[in-house]
């Protein structure tokens, strides 16, 4: 081809085949790389000194995907001829070049290090995924290093110091620049693409249409509603045949049976003030590579944290369609645990900006649906996320006398001679932790108690206000966490389930314990007081009110007619739901 008109000529007439490989983020970074090392080596020729060589020969063994620290014999020779043809080997031997070589030969000659690019090279040929993958190995180590630092700085209170521990991640987002660059520069709109589509075809090709969704997660395997709900959603979505992918970062996962991509933490960091719960520090490049390649069409995203950010992260560069899940109060949490009404300030600041972030923000009722729109979110974001239910596993059919007999230390094990095995069971099942108000529960029970109502309370779930609760509950029966048939068993060997929470979004628990047959006793703020029908299926009492919480328990205790008749109507009122319906619903939502 002879000159541009020609190639245009050749074009127009179809006499052209189109050949060759497709231009990729990797090799478009690795290309602006290569630009900016040699206009450096030219600039700066002169003031690199001897140590130009040196530098220029490892940043060739960095872009081939070598250890840039690793010299043949033959290589250090020539290091050293080339020293004293210039006259300047002595130069090689000053501090600042003798501490800049210690500090990278040491940072990749430690066995973690090795270990970890020997894993994320394995197999890998391409020069510019090996440098890609390279470059994640060691930027994202020194950001966790830096992370860990604000996490600490927060956990103790010194908020202005943890800022400025977060913003030594800056230089390294400098050098990851080309990147991030290189991710968005190669996404479409595919917003504009669509609607281009529209306006002159009429309709949404395949491969425009919102068909590959990844659902991002902080949480899977921990016991929690927002984990059962990820888990329950993929799996119907398995059962649909719908292309559905839960990506999370954890280092040791249980879960299967639905399609999940796991990445490999950078490390991991406790929560403060959240006891017993980790978050990982993702690798969030691979991730953003991972959804680049597969060509994701929505990032679907349940939790603020840092797997939650990067997935915020990955359809801002790729330009992505992003919904997001607000399944926890966490500045109401924030509030109770710490009593700081600064960080709940923050907490809500954050939330706001994160969940502004989304095309669409599903919420789990109508009380947190109206709470957002009073901090700023568009009306038409909001939705309601369906949930579903297993009828068939909740049922008051699983009812065993003995059931909780099991749990009974043997010192205090029921029989028919003190009325023990008579008294009516009261049902917790969740987190055991201070934001649940378990303090209102266990003043209520105390109070039926002195009053001689024949009550027992029965815990199911674990968490760290366990011994307290156990001190201001001492007969109470702990089983710990349970799952499955040993959970639905538990539900159904109960009487009433009672609930004090304030913070929680819905409650799945509420609509399991209403399948197994039992009345709810809530309080009137938060989620779940919109699945309970006052004086039909249970009672809604005031907030953090102990007498009114124990005059509702009182009531169904004494009345069995009551309580049989509002657990047939709980059952009834959840029996439309499952997660086949559940899941059709969400999917449909966002989809055109």
């Amino acid at each position: 081809m002879r000159s541009a008109a020609a190639f245009l000529k050749h074009v127009k007439e179809g006499t052209c085949t189109p050949r060759g490989s497709a231009g990729s983020p990797l090799a478009l970074s690795h290309g602006f790389y290569n630009t900016v090392a040699c206009f450096l080596q030219d600039r700066f020729k002169t003031q690199l000194g001897p140590a130009g060589p040196l530098l220029e020969t490892m940043f060739d063994r960095f872009m081939e995907g070598r250890d840039p620290t690793e010299f043949s014999l033959r290589e250090k020779a020539q290091f050293l001829a080339h020293g004293v043809v210039s006259g300047k080997i002595f130069d090689l031997a000053k501090p600042a070049n003798v501490s800049i070589w210690k500090e990278l030969s040491g940072h990749f000659a430690r066995p973690e290090v090795k270990t970890m690019l020997a894993q994320e090279l394995d197999g890998v040929v391409e020069p510019e995924r090996r440098t890609f993958l390279m470059a994640n190995v060691v930027c994202e180590q020194l950001a966790f290093r830096m992370f860990e630092r604000f996490v600490k700085q927060l956990s103790s209170g010194n908020v202005i110091d943890s800022i400025q521990a977060l913003s030594g991640i800056t230089p390294i987002l400098v050098v990851l620049a080309p990147y991030i660059y290189g991710f968005h520069s190669q996404a479409p709109s595919r917003i504009r693409l669509r609607q281009m589509c529209v306006d002159f075809t009429g309709s949404v090709p395949a491969p425009l249409q919102n068909r590959k969704r990844a659902w991002f997660t902080d949480t899977l395997e921990d016991v929690n509603g927002v984990s059962t709900t990820i888990r329950k959603m993929a799996a119907a979505a398995q059962e649909a045949g719908e292309d559905l992918v839960v990506v999370t970062s954890r280092k040791e996962l249980t879960v299967d049976g639905i399609p999940i991509k796991n990445f490999r933490p950078i490390g991991e960091f406790e929560l403060p003030e959240y006891e017993l719960q980790k978050l990982s520090f993702p690798p969030i490049l691979q991730i953003l590579d991972y959804v680049q390649r597969e060509g994701f069409t929505e990032i679907v995203i349940s939790t603020p944290g840092p797997v939650g950010l990067t997935g915020v992260l990955a359809a801002k560069m790729l330009n992505l369609q992003m919904t997001g899940i607000y399944h926890t109060d966490f500045p109401e949490y924030i509030r109770i645990l710490t009593d700081d009404r600064f960080l709940e300030s923050l907490a809500w600041t954050y939330m706001r900006w994160f969940y502004g972030q989304q095309d669409t923000v599903f919420v789990n009722s109508e009380q947190y649906r109206r709470s957002w729109i009073d901090r700023g979110i568009e009306p038409e974001k909001l939705m309601i996320l369906p949930r579903g239910l297993d009828t068939e596993l909740f049922t008051p059919e699983r009812r065993d006398e003995g059931f909780w007999s099991r749990f009974e230390p043997a010192s205090r094990a029921p029989n028919a001679l003190d009325g023990e095995s008579q008294r009516v069971r009261l049902l917790y099942v969740g987190r055991v932790s201070k934001e649940k108000d378990l303090d209102v529960l266990a003043a209520a029970y105390r109070q039926l108690l002195d009053e001689g109502v024949p009550v027992k309370l029965c815990v199911v779930g674990h968490g760290p206000y366990a011994d307290t609760l156990a001190e201001l509950a001492p007969d109470a029966i702990f089983t710990g966490y349970l799952a499955g048939e040993e959970l639905a068993n538990a539900y159904a060997s109960a009487d009433i389930f009672v609930f004090p929470s304030t913070t929680d979004t819905f409650g799945n628990v509420v609509i399991e314990a209403q399948a197994s047959g039992l009345p709810v006793v809530v309080s009137d703020v938060g989620g779940q007081r919109e699945l309970v029908e006052p004086a039909v299926n249970g009672f809604v009492t005031k907030a953090h009110h102990v007498s009114d919480f124990a005059t509702a328990v009182r009531e169904l205790v004494t009345n069995s007619n009551l309580r049989l008749r509002m657990g047939a109507a709980a059952r009834a009122s959840v029996l439309h739901r499952s997660w086949p319906t559940a899941f059709r619903r969400f999917w449909a939502a966002t989809d055109f």
